[in-house]
């Protein structure tokens, strides 16, 4: 049986967390006498480190929170735009408030996603930089229209 283990104590707190990941489906308790459902209540998320992971190992929930969270700030970037802020306090915004919730632990999960996941992501990414430069390009696009007649 293929097994992968993880435990965390969580210190001050009366709460142990213990993650159990097995091909064969049979998630059974690793502590002598405690019985999985019962004394222990078995979920099929576990969010760790803002990480959230499934029991099937798939990163799909975790996808779809950091693209809602960062399509809330997406909207904020483009209510500063509009309220006439620079650009510049946009793109620092955007440096420490939304990207940030796109980039947190990328090297861990990014690797394992499908395409249809990182698409959502890029989906998202595309419009803050629509909001943060679409400005720029159309006026630079318009210069050089202009300088080409």
């Amino acid at each position: 049986m293929d097994r992968t283990e993880l435990h965390v104590n969580v210190f001050g707190k009366e709460k142990e967390i213990s993650l159990v990941f097995a091909q064969d489906g049979n998630f059974r308790s690793t502590i002598p006498n405690v019985k999985i459902g019962r004394d222990i209540a078995q979920v099929c998320l576990a969010k760790l480190l803002r990480v959230t992971i499934s029991q099937d190992l798939t990163l799909n929930k975790h996808v779809e929170n950091i693209v809602k969270k960062a399509g809330k700030r997406l909207y904020m970037l483009y209510q500063l735009k509009r309220a006439g802020i620079t650009q510049k306090y946009v793109v620092s915004v955007h440096v420490g408030v939304v990207r940030p919730v796109l980039e947190y632990a990328c090297p861990v999960w990014h690797t394992n996603l499908h395409k249809y996941l990182s698409d959502n992501i890029e989906v998202i990414q595309k419009g803050q930089y629509n909001v943060l430069f679409l400005d720029w390009v159309t006026r630079r696009y318009l210069h050089v229209l202009t300088w080409i007649r």
